[in-house]
């Protein structure tokens, strides 16, 4: 677990440290004139308020990157709203106790459906990022050729999808299909039945993502497959993006948890790419050759060895806590900040 700091600032430090942050760069690290989209809940407004603002202002810029980015980069429009919509289904999480399960669901697989409409835009490029930083992790034990020649069929499909033809048809039809399904939510928000204090609206659904987190990681202790490390990331994600909406209850301490989540989060992500990129090599038999495949996997494993590795000693601190002192220990810092 991180230092603590000595106490907790005082009310007019902690209001300047709120206007700095409101001031400063956007959500993703850009100078952005104009009002801030700061993922995060502000002590000075109502929890209800709060949150509907921060969902609102995901799927608006979600819809922005659908609407207004494909021209400039399509790739990177399509990878910057699936954020969005992580962020987004990650604040219905949090709430998901006062939303009620039938609200919920409706919301969530709507926002999970446009996602999963994006992701095959996505995946081509992930898989050629994939393969390209394991050849830099492993430099000298990548033959060139198999991978030369993995490259080129990826970069193919790729162009296939974001540049030409009929696959950049399908996936502008695809676009459009996630937008409408984003509007939808987008124009329901407003009256999300939310009411009451702020830590009453967000403190059942904390308890739930590090119990959760924190039982994945478990369960990826006594059984390190595939499939329990590509779980446990999802739930490390869904801790990591709620922290980040509480974090002004103590930015000092709540900083470096978020940050130990998302280093963590980042590992077990990288995890699941190479998972994601074993499934695609096994089926390219035209691209490469049996000893070319052997050895390609071979690197994969490795590399998710390594991943894992250094993924469990942060795993064995942030969870150090059961999750009731968890929340007990976030419940004093926020009562300190907002006493409501």
């Amino acid at each position: 677990m991180p230092d603590f700091p000595a106490e907790p600032l005082s009310s007019e430090a902690q209001e300047a440290l709120e206007r700095a942050v409101d001031e400063g760069p956007s959500d993703d690290g850009a100078a952005q004139p104009g009002p801030s989209r700061k993922y995060r809940l502000k002590r000075k407004e109502s929890g209800p308020k709060g949150i509907k603002r921060i969902a609102s202002e995901r799927l608006d810029s979600a819809l922005e990157h659908l609407r207004d980015g494909l021209e400039q980069d399509f790739a990177g429009a399509i990878h910057e709203a699936r954020k969005d919509l992580k962020k987004s289904r990650a604040v219905l999480r949090l709430v998901r106790a006062k939303l009620g399960d039938e609200l919920y669901r409706t919301e969530n697989n709507r926002l999970r459906d446009a996602g999963r409409t994006l992701s095959a835009a996505r995946d081509a490029e992930v898989k050629l990022e994939t393969v390209r930083a394991l050849r830099d992790h492993f430099p000298d034990e990548m033959p060139a050729a198999p991978f030369d020649a993995l490259v080129a069929t990826l970069e193919a499909e790729r162009e296939e999808m974001t540049a030409r033809g009929a696959g950049l048809a399908e996936a502008w039809r695809s676009a459009d299909q996630a937008a409408a399904m984003i509007e939808e939510t987008r124009a329901g928000v407003k009256d999300w039945p939310l009411e009451g204090p702020a830590w009453k609206l967000v403190k059942k659904g904390l308890a739930t993502s590090y119990r959760r987190s924190r039982k994945r990681f478990r369960d990826t202790m006594s059984e390190p497959t595939s499939a329990a490390v590509h779980e446990w990331r999802k739930r490390v994600k869904d801790l990591w993006y709620h922290l980040r909406l509480i974090q002004g209850a103590w930015p000092e301490v709540i900083d470096g948890l978020s940050d130990q989540t998302h280093e963590l989060s980042d590992m077990l992500g990288d995890h699941h790419d190479l998972t994601v990129l074993a499934e695609d090599a096994r089926g390219r038999e035209a691209a490469l050759d049996g000893d070319a495949l052997e050895g390609l996997l071979d690197l994969i494993e490795r590399r998710q060895d390594e991943l894992l590795e250094a993924a469990i000693p942060i795993g064995e601190r942030l969870y150090a806590e059961d999750p009731k002192l968890f929340v007990r220990r976030i419940r004093t810092y926020w009562r300190a900040w907002r006493p409501d």
